[in-house]
């Protein structure tokens, strides 16, 4: 069980090898449910009633999860989460509030570096939590798995340059056992990214499997294109993240059920650098930098952030940005009704060559690679584990 309020567990940096989490919350009781919550996840969990408490356990040693219960005018655990960018400038940070009017109230507060997620949650709805934090972990693990099997490849080619005359066997032994870790870490690669794009799609119900369809609409364009096939796995990923910058949306303006007014729209058409922003502190995002960023250009030039024109715009955000299209007009949102394929046809061709590329709509709308859509969908070979329904 993991500790309470009031545990005598040794302090951060005492247990090597596995990851720690600081949990702040004034009520004893509720500070002692979430750490139990979070030591299912094989934690090590500190805890701490006050934001003092909390900063001088982070300035024994740094946490890769930091969550601190808020509410406005009696206990600002977002002000304590800002303050421990000093103190642990990697870790996932995570506001707990009891509700969506208390999230919306941390808009109006002042940019800081750190991201902070809210995660809105009534006392018997913790559970949540656990959700959350445990993808954050998987990204978290990948990481430092990442920096592990560097580490391992530079000792090995240490060692393989001193000793010139090992024998050949020995070579090809040591190359199949990395060849084996790289191949390994490339499905966990595949997992945190599918679970990131879950967090994502957490914060908007309503958008529930569009990451994977977008995802499977750009494969199946792709494929009939003659795009390299050694870049489907990269297109792939940056398909199902395209939208990764919402996380940094406001509530109060990705969850609007009605049309956004124009200050709403400018706030809302950031999203695409600040997903470029999130991948490019993140390495292993690198290469879906310009599907993240690009994907709302225009053929003609009118698109956003980078006004990019026709072919100076990305093939691969190119290809996302009809497939993002697609989905949007052909599922059902809170504010309208999906269209039927031959009408979401019909308006693909109408904007060729002003909002998309003329030969990639061809394509798509001759060859109708939106029947996808009414197939089945989980049979595909896409997805790889990952769950991605046409909900």
């Amino acid at each position: 069980m993991a500790r309470a309020a009031g545990s005598t567990n040794p302090p951060f940096g005492t247990r090597s090898r596995q990851f720690r989490a600081l949990v702040v919350h004034s009520q004893p009781e509720a500070l002692g449910e979430l750490a139990e919550l979070l030591g299912g996840l094989d934690l090590h969990v500190e805890t701490a009633r006050t934001p003092v408490e909390a900063l001088n356990k982070l300035r024994q040693g740094p946490a890769h999860v930091i969550v601190a219960h808020h509410v406005t005018g009696t206990f600002d655990g977002v002000a304590f989460l800002e303050a421990s960018i000093a103190h642990a400038p990697e870790a996932l940070r995570i506001a707990v509030v009891a509700s969506s009017d208390e999230a919306s109230e941390l808009d109006h507060r002042p940019a800081t570096e750190g991201a902070i997620i809210r995660l809105v949650a009534r006392a018997s709805e913790r559970s949540r939590l656990v959700g959350l934090v445990g993808e954050g972990i998987k990204l978290v693990a990948l990481v430092e798995s990442q920096r592990e099997l560097v580490r391992k490849l530079q000792l090995e080619h240490q060692k393989l340059q001193r000793r010139e005359t090992l024998l050949d066997t020995v070579v090809k032994e040591r190359t199949k056992e990395l060849e084996e870790s790289y191949g390994k870490l490339k499905i966990a690669n595949r997992q945190a990214l599918f679970g990131l794009a879950e967090a994502i799609e957490a914060k908007d119900p309503y958008t529930k499997g569009h990451c994977g369809r977008v995802a499977a609409y750009s494969l199946v364009l792709a494929r009939e294109v003659g795009y390299p096939v050694e870049g489907l796995e990269t297109l792939e990923f940056g398909a199902f993240l395209h939208d990764i910058g919402k996380i940094g949306i406001k509530d109060a303006v990705l969850l609007k059920p009605g049309p956004l007014d124009e200050v709403e729209w400018v706030h809302m058409r950031e999203h695409p650098m600040k997903g470029y922003d999130i991948a490019s502190k993140i390495e292993m995002l690198h290469p879906i930098m310009p599907a993240v960023r690009n994907h709302h250009e225009r053929w003609d030039g009118s698109g956003y952030p980078d006004g990019m024109v026709a072919e100076h715009i990305p093939l691969v955000a190119r290809i996302v940005a009809i497939a993002d299209a697609v989905d949007a007009m052909i599922t059902d949102r809170p504010y309208k009704s999906a269209l039927p394929l031959d009408e979401c046809e019909a308006v693909l061709r109408k904007t060729a060559g002003k909002m998309y590329d003329p030969a990639l709509v061809e394509v798509f709308v001759s060859r109708h690679l939106g029947r996808l859509y009414h197939d089945e969908y989980d049979a595909l070979p896409y997805d790889d584990g990952y769950e991605a329904s046409a909900s």
